[in-house]
């Protein structure tokens, strides 16, 4: 393969030069893909963008399972008073000692949870088979979903949520007509994210809120596995994001940031660690000592605020 010595970046349009070769570790699918680091806001993207034909052929038929037989395991006694004292659900039900207690766990807990809106209408971009949309229902949301995969809105529509099948762009939703987006590990499987955030931009109601979460570039995770981070996702993931490049994304398309955090994910140093040893044997998530050891990564992860997972809320004004 012949290495390109710089490009142009897809998000900032700055110059980027080589970060590293990849293959299909998931998949093990023929092909070595380059990826590059913009110089200006850190994007790292796939060099070249390739072609729908080309992404279309990334995902093969057992690439993500869409379960029929959703279950919802019901919410515990404080999960509902933290969401209830700290989310604005006032509408569940919760014991009065638990809501006093409330606010001081919802520091540990709970913390990736989105604030209530009453009437709230949400759309969840890549609902997969809906389980977040039917969890979200439960919680008083009128929801509505976005599915690209025909067998998972097949199952979505099996458990009467109402769910388009296609792009955002072709669901032709209304301007200014919703309260809540969510896209959670989406973006980076987006070839032109400058184009799906305006969307975004564009059918949210004044005060209303972007939801995503996405793979941070700037982990420690990848920092130490390098190319055998599992979340890189080569080569699913056309563009990975930081909080500086997210932000700026967010921004340009007049949405100000709530909440842009990062989330520790151990399981992802044991899949990585199963990458980088191309261990075929019992998986190391399984192996009571080595996720002993990954909760070591925790701390130093939040040490350095460099999580595996970037949650943010951005909010139209």
């Amino acid at each position: 393969m012949t290495q390109i010595e710089n490009s142009t970046c897809p998000l900032c349009r700055g110059v980027g030069q080589h970060d590293f070769n990849g293959h299909d570790l998931m998949f093990g699918s023929p092909g070595t893909y380059e990826y590059h680091s913009c110089t200006s806001c850190d994007a790292l993207y796939q060099v070249p963008i390739p072609t729908l034909e080309q992404i279309a052929g990334f995902y093969p038929d057992v690439y993500k399972v869409y379960d029929e037989g959703i279950k919802l395991k019901p919410r515990g006694p404080l999960e509902r008073a933290i969401l209830n004292a700290s989310y604005g659900y006032h509408h569940i039900s919760a014991s009065l000692l638990l809501k006093l207690v409330a606010p001081f766990f919802s520091l540990y807990r709970e913390r990736n949870s989105l604030a209530y809106e009453n009437g709230g209408k949400m759309l969840d971009v890549g609902c997969a088979n809906g389980r977040f949309l039917l969890r979200m229902q439960e919680l008083g949301w009128q929801v509505q979903g976005v599915e690209f995969n025909q067998t998972a809105v097949d199952v979505c529509r099996q458990n009467k949520l109402n769910v388009h099948h296609g792009d955002l762009e072709s669901a032709n939703i209304e301007d200014s007509s919703l309260d809540l987006v969510t896209a959670r590990h989406v973006i980076e499987h987006v070839p032109v994210p400058d184009s799906f955030v305006a969307d975004i931009a564009r059918i949210l109601k004044p005060g209303g809120r972007m939801h995503l979460r996405t793979p941070n570039s700037k982990s420690l995770g990848r920092t130490i596995f390098g190319h055998f981070w599992y979340a890189n996702d080569v080569p699913r993931h056309l563009i990975m994001f930081s909080k500086k490049n997210l932000d700026m994304l967010a921004e340009k398309h007049g949405l100000v940031p709530v909440d842009v955090r990062t989330i520790v994910r151990p399981k992802l140093i044991l899949n990585s660690l199963d990458y980088k040893y191309n261990n075929k044997g019992k998986p190391s998530r399984k192996r009571k000592l080595r996720r002993l050891l990954s909760k070591l990564y925790i701390p130093m992860a939040k040490l350095t605020g460099r999580g595996d997972e970037i949650f943010a809320v951005y909010r139209k004004p």
